[in-house]
C-alpha cells in the first residue's frame, strides 16, 4: 500500500512536469523491477501479477490527475 502511494505521487509529479514518454518509462521501471525480483525471491503467482496491475494503476492515475491539474484554463 505504501508503494503504490509513492507510485502514485511519483506519477503525480511525471504528469504535473512530463508528457507520455517518461510515464512510459517510469511503467516499464517498476515492471523490469517487480518481477526479476519476485522471480528471484521465487514469490511470483497470481496474487503478484495482480499487485503489479495494482501498482501500474497507481502510477497511471497519478500522471492522470497530474496532467488535468497541470492544464491551464483556455489550452486543449
Amino acid at each position: 500500500m505504501i508503494i503504490a502511494g509513492i507510485l502514485f505521487l511519483a506519477g503525480l509529479l511525471i504528469g504535473l512536469s512530463r508528457g507520455y514518454p517518461a510515464i512510459i518509462a517510469a511503467s516499464a521501471v517498476v515492471t523490469l523491477v517487480a518481477f526479476p525480483t519476485w522471480l528471484i525471491r521465487g514469490e511470483l503467482d497470481l496474487f503478484r501479477v495482480l499487485v503489479w496491475i495494482g501498482y501500474i494503476f497507481a502510477l497511471q492515475a497519478g500522471f492522470m490527475l497530474g496532467g488535468y491539474l497541470g492544464l491551464r484554463e483556455g489550452e486543449d
